[in-house]
């Protein structure tokens, strides 16, 4: 049976990448299916989030629906972090953080790492030495990921947010998560909103896509 390539526009801070985590764990875990990880940036460069109270009550709210429509959990440390007087999001370490992680094929554990010290214990995951702490609990090789680290941050981290960026644009899609997936050099669109928290029609949903595509 052929494999599928799932390709997946998401940011280490988006709530609803977040909720739709459970999926993706679902899809990258299917024999018949590879994952390819397109991290877009959402708050990196001129974008980093200093939080201010308006933006806070705009993110509780949103992550009351998440976790009411999935059961995703959002840590009382998490909801503490919010509350910092100058708490500032940037995406850009922790995605050189997955993308150091790829290098040892740990992409897809990285994500969900970083994603669980944020909204479940409330790590600030923009600091370099929270994201070491995460990628030694994952087991990846220490020297390896520091150099990869460093390296991706000079060489890698803008060029792959920026093709990330005009990926999202090539599909039609403007939000994060995005999930897509190239047929006849047209890339569609995999409706991830439809089975947010409902794992066994998701699992559904993608054995018939694959028996679809062979």
């Amino acid at each position: 049976m052929n494999k599928i390539t799932l390709h997946y526009i998401y940011d280490p801070y988006c709530g609803w990448c977040y909720a739709a985590a459970p999926l993706i764990e679902v899809a990258a875990n299917h024999p018949n299916i590879d994952i390819e990880l397109h991290g877009g940036g959402m708050l990196a460069g001129n974008s980093r989030l200093h939080l201010d109270d308006q933006f806070r009550q705009y993110i509780l709210q949103s992550d009351k629906r998440i976790a009411a429509m999935t059961g995703q959990v959002f840590g009382d440390d998490y909801i503490k972090m919010l509350h910092e007087p100058s708490l500032v999001m940037d995406s850009t370490p922790p995605q050189t953080a997955i993308l150091a992680a790829a290098k040892q094929g740990k992409a897809i554990e990285m994500l969900k790492a970083i994603q669980k010290a944020h909204y479940i214990s409330g790590h600030h995951i923009n600091e370099p030495h929270v994201l070491s702490a995460i990628a030694n609990e994952l087991g990846l090789d220490s020297n390896k990921y520091q150099q990869d680290y460093v390296l991706c941050e000079k060489n890698e981290t803008d060029s792959h947010i920026q093709n990330s960026k005009k990926l999202l644009a090539q599909s039609g899609s403007s939000g994060f998560p995005t999930l897509l997936i190239k047929q006849q050099d047209k890339w569609l669109k995999v409706p991830l909103q439809n089975y947010l928290g409902d794992a066994n029609k998701w699992q559904q949903f993608l054995d018939s896509l694959i028996a679809a595509a062979n």
